[in-house]
């Protein structure tokens, strides 16, 4: 099997393994590469229940094994929008995420997915800031919560 771009310790622990071999997509999904990479003598394991588990192209369980563009922090946006536009732009997103994770997420203590970098961005265009701002950092990392 190819190398992963990543280390059992990087696997959340409630990450559900697929035990799936006759799948065509087992060797591209996460979901059986890491159950590959479990240790034989760990005893307990969080799994798919194997009828439930169709496998193949529809499989709705399948998860790539392809890292995302993570942001992090967007300080930098509010020196770019007028006083107005930051203080909708808060108060959107504190609704959202509430306020202690909108600070973190400002901070860039927390890595933003892709799916929340989109709503930032809909909220910027819905306050009338410019949607095309960067976030103050990027990373590539593997999405284990989408």
């Amino acid at each position: 099997m190819k190398k992963s771009a990543f280390q059992l310790s990087d696997v959340p622990g409630n990450f559900p393994l697929c035990l799936n071999e006759s799948c065509p997509q087992a060797k591209k999904c996460l979901h059986y590469m890491v159950r590959k990479m479990v240790p034989s003598n760990q005893l307990v394991l969080h799994v798919f229940n194997p009828e439930a588990v169709t496998g193949g192209k529809g499989c709705e369980f399948f998860r790539a094994h392809k890292p995302e563009r993570y942001a992090f922090g967007f300080e930098g946006m509010q020196e770019k929008m007028l006083p107005n536009q930051y203080a909708m732009f808060k108060e959107m997103l504190i609704a959202r995420f509430s306020r202690n994770r909108f600070f973190v997420r400002r901070r860039g203590e927390f890595p933003i997915p892709p799916k929340e970098q989109a709503y930032i961005r809909e909220v910027l265009k819905k306050v009338g800031a410019d949607s095309t701002m960067d976030f103050d950092r990027y990373e590539d990392r593997i999405n284990w919560t989408d």
